[in-house]
């Protein structure tokens, strides 16, 4: 095959499969190729609903099986880091929940990089952009609408390329879920929680339709233009440069390379982005050095600033009157679970020493969003359980608005050697008030009458709400929502950490950009697919097409 094309993007993920589509279908029609890691990923099997909660850590194929160096604070724990591995990349093997965040999230994102185009109102802002992906299915029953808005559902897009539904049979969890948040008392129920006002309890929708998981590769791969060429298995080890400092081109793991005569396009995601640059030469020089990686362009930033929402899990046991199933003659009525969730403000947080060390615009900022996300969940975590017919639920609080910072570094100049991923979580003190007091939230929650109705004990929960007893959970207990982000991040022009510029470009580099979860400035208060995927068109395409 040819070795030349006028585009190259870099990773075959939830951004990378829509931003190659999108290059194809541009209007000279350009020659694009997309390298994937992976492998196909193409077997219906993989997309089933059953398999929701369990494939990414059931089938290594799709999953690069990262592992983080040992926590310090977290009594020196190394923490999976889960990442899709194929075609569609974590959109493949993800819980398929689709929550776009709050519109000040989006303001803030606009401010922090000087661009309006990041604004949640607007002719090219972000909801008018969210419109474009969405394709949802309002096929409510009527015993689902009294807990999700029809006419909010009608306001949002039946024409994008990703399917998003709500199943036809529902658990119990979902309605317990929500009585309970309206017992609880301290927000409304939300009928459309991606209004771009995300606070309340609510019911997102998921991306799978007639029974089949949605993917990127699936929503934008499935009949591919013949100027389209795919590889997979095609691991990219670095970017080649001219004398220039303009990217001319990529090699490969196996010793193959491929030139592009327009563009290279990182989209390998908030890990294997900032590998890839590093070892292309493009870092700190100090930590280049160390592995005498000539260096091309110095960044400081690139693989730092990496968040995630970590979150505390609390597992409840049913008693024996109560269940959380429903049967269905239907396979594809069921898609695993329906996932009640919370954006919630929490005035102790605010009110909080820790909120009040904070930076004024950091504070001014976190006064108009949520503080944490509780979720209600059948997911089985493995938790040992007393009896054989036993049925749990999970209670999860998640940080919002990580001030922790992690890290992306390498541990060789050898491509297939892993980086060394430090997650760093709960390393800020307004972390730790956050998971303090959400979790606080999450066993008030469960001592409401809905619950002690249904509930015989906690199985897994801190000893205590004291302070110390949180912590010492947290430390134990903690874990990732993988939902990383943040290592080769878009700034301002003037920002030295800043690693691309508003136009995705790679800060002193031409023909080189970055369209992944890597360049978000900051932890939207959402499940981040939806953003990778609004990050995949914010490209101007007839502009890199010229």
């Amino acid at each position: 095959m040819a070795d030349s094309f006028d585009f190259i993007v870099v990773g075959g993920g939830t951004s990378g499969c829509v931003v190659a589509r999108r290059l194809a279908d541009s209007r000279s029609g350009p020659k694009v190729l997309l390298l994937e890691g992976g492998g196909p990923n193409n077997s219906p099997d993989l997309l089933l609903p059953a398999q929701r909660s369990t494939l990414v850590f059931t089938n290594p194929e799709l999953n690069w099986g990262y592992k983080s160096i040992p926590q310090s604070q977290l009594n020196d724990r190394e923490i999976l880091c889960p990442r899709g591995r194929g075609l569609g990349g974590s959109s493949a093997v993800n819980f398929s929940c689709w929550l776009v965040g709050d519109k000040e999230d989006f303001n803030e994102w606009a401010e922090l990089v000087d661009d309006p185009c990041w604004r949640w109102d607007g002719e090219v802002g972000v909801k008018k952009r969210f419109r474009k992906i969405e394709n949802v299915h309002n096929e409510l029953t009527d015993e689902q609408a009294k807990y999700i808005s029809r006419e909010a559902l009608d306001e949002h897009s039946h024409e994008g390329n990703v399917d998003l539904s709500y199943p036809k049979i529902w658990g119990q969890l979902e309605a317990w879920s929500i009585d309970a948040g309206k017992e609880y008392g301290q927000s409304e129920f939300n009928g459309d929680i991606n209004s771009g006002n995300a606070v309340g309890f609510g019911l997102g929708p998921s991306t799978y339709y007639k029974g089949a998981r949605v993917t990127a590769a699936t929503a934008y791969l499935s009949n591919p233009p013949p100027n389209l060429t795919i590889l997979t298995n095609s691991v990219v080890s670095k970017v080649l440069f001219n004398d220039s400092k303009r990217a001319i081109g990529v090699s490969t793991l196996s010793g193959l390379t491929f030139h592009a005569s327009k563009e290279v396009v990182l989209s390998a995601g908030a890990f294997d982005t900032p590998k890839v640059l590093l070892l292309s030469g493009i870092g700190a020089s100090i930590e280049l050095a160390q592995h005498s990686i000539p260096i091309v362009h110095e960044l400081p930033g690139v693989g730092k600033n990496l968040k995630d929402h970590c979150y505390l899990p609390m597992t409840v046991l049913l008693n024996t009157t109560a269940t959380l199933k429903k049967k269905s003659s239907d396979p594809t009525s069921d898609v695993g679970n329906q996932t009640p969730m919370a954006w919630l403000s929490s005035p102790a947080v605010k009110s909080s020493p820790e909120f009040h060390s904070l930076p004024q615009p950091t504070r001014d900022f976190l006064q108009k969003v949520p503080s944490y996300e509780m979720i209600c969940t059948s997911l089985d975590l493995g938790t040992n359980l007393p009896r054989p017919d036993a049925e749990t639920f999970m209670m999860i609080a998640a940080v919002m608005n990580p001030q922790s910072s992690g890290s992306i570094t390498l541990g060789s100049s050898d491509p297939s050697m892993p980086m060394l991923i430090d997650l760093n979580y709960l390393s800020h003190p307004y972390d730790r008030r956050v998971a303090i007091e959400g979790i606080r939230a999450a066993m008030a929650l469960s001592r409401v009458h809905t619950f002690v109705n249904i509930s015989e004990e906690v199985l897994e929960g801190p000893k205590s709400e004291s302070e110390e007893d949180i912590i010492e959970y947290c430390k134990e207990f903690v874990q990732p929502v993988y939902h990383f982000a943040g290592t080769c991040c878009m700034g301002r022009e003037g920002d030295e950490m800043s690693v691309v510029d508003k136009e995705f470009r790679v800060r002193g580099t031409s023909g080189l950009r970055v369209a992944d979860h890597s360049i978000a400035p900051l932890m939207v208060n959402n499940h981040t697919q939806s953003t990778c995927y609004l990050i995949s068109i914010g490209f101007e395409y007839q502009k890199l097409d010229h």
